[in-house]
């Protein structure tokens, strides 16, 4: 292969698409938008689900004086007996998230069930707030009963031995690598669909390969193109999940934030634009093979998503035996590799030789796919359809 000619394709590859004005906006802010967007949105779901003091949207009748501060911090304010059912009417239409009823002779103890006190909790589970409010009024009530003995009551030992953000990081574990993988496949795919059998179904292909520059040469140069446009969508992609990243766990309320340093953010991008890499050197291939434009932009989909399943079956409790017996062998397989370790980077419960293992195999595989797309190149069946 001649490096020149190399460039000479890519070049005018490149030119065709840093001048299209829509495909230079969705390389540069399609994967931001769509991973920063995702975050957001994860965060203000996160925000949601607990109640803040003094935003609570319930009310409460005839609460005993020795209850009334618990409520006050939870923001649940004080309402007449009389306006019962209009509050009611308020949580069935959705105004209202919960009403709390205490009897008029309400009392902690009795002598017997049948003369136990009743409070009744009103609330709507089509409603997440209204359920979410529900709980959180189940466990003040709770905390309020009495009770034979106590469990766990020094409240300064921490009884619990694991990470109790754990389920948090998983959750983000389980998005932000999904986010980054969509984004890039979604810019790459119907660029390189376009860019080898584009040229095929016009015509243009076929003008190029009777010119001197060799055929592996027009292939590298088609690679190329396609291999900086998803770089800078990484890059767009990745800057989304850096920016949003603080504001998720802000909201939430994570006790001790994840501290990512500059080697995990490197390692998180590397990783990402690698596995980038072997994504669009998959849909290169596919372009190469199809007849046209429709059907490689049918065909790589299908493909991909079959890809990404995998990927995401990393983060499925009954894959944990699976993964644990592979061990090794889990970061030599193509998307499977580069899933499960940005999952675990950001968990923090990595190893610096899966790191490397990961990135060498992708861009090996990468290289692999080049030198298929260039041997494509040589059959004339392919080419002419």
């Amino acid at each position: 292969m001649n490096f020149r000619d190399i460039w000479t394709v890519a070049k005018k590859e490149l030119r065709s698409c840093f001048t299209d004005k829509v495909i230079l906006m969705q390389m540069l802010l399609l994967p931001f938008a769509i991973v920063f967007g995702y975050g957001m949105l994860m965060g203000v779901m996160a925000d949601s689900q607990t109640p803040e003091e003094g935003k609570a949207n319930a009310c409460v009748i005839n609460a005993p004086d020795y209850m009334k501060e618990a409520f006050d911090k939870l923001g649940i304010d004080p309402a007449d007996k009389s306006k019962a059912d209009k509050l009611k009417e308020d949580i069935k239409n959705k105004k209202l998230d919960a009403l709390m009823i205490f009897p008029e002779d309400f009392t902690m103890t009795a002598a017997s069930p049948e003369t136990m006190s009743d409070v009744e909790i009103w609330y709507n589970s089509e409603s997440q707030s209204s359920l979410t409010m529900y709980n959180t009024v189940q466990t003040l009530l709770s905390a309020f009963q009495p009770k034979a003995f106590t469990v766990n009551a020094d409240t300064s030992v921490q009884y619990d031995m694991g990470d109790e953000n754990a389920p948090f990081r998983r959750v983000i574990a389980m998005v932000f690598p999904l986010m980054i993988f969509m984004a890039t496949i979604m810019i790459c795919n119907n660029l390189a669909a376009e860019s080898i059998a584009g040229d095929k179904e016009r015509g243009f292909l076929n003008t190029m390969l009777i010119t001197p520059v060799k055929r592996s040469s027009i292939a590298a140069g088609k690679s190329l193109c396609i291999f900086t446009v998803v770089i800078v969508a990484s890059i767009s992609a990745f800057v989304g999940m850096v920016a949003s990243l603080p504001t998720l766990i802000e909201k939430m309320k994570m006790t001790d934030h994840i501290s990512f340093g500059a080697l995990e953010y490197m390692q998180l991008f590397f990783i990402s634009l690698t596995a980038a890499f072997v994504l669009a050197s998959i849909t290169l291939t596919i372009s190469a093979l199809a007849k046209d434009v429709k059907q490689a932009t049918t065909i790589a989909p299908l493909v991909m998503m079959v890809l990404m399943i995998g990927g995401m079956l990393t983060m499925n409790d009954g894959f944990s035996e699976i993964i644990e017996n592979l061990d090794t062998v889990n970061y030599f397989i193509p998307a499977w590799n580069s899933m499960l370790l940005m999952q675990d980077i950001i968990q923090l419960k990595y190893d610096s030789m899966s790191v490397i293992i990961t990135c060498c195999t992708n861009i090996v595989i990468t290289f692999l796919f080049i030198f298929i797309i260039g041997r494509l190149f040589e059959h004339e069946k392919i080419i002419n359809n």
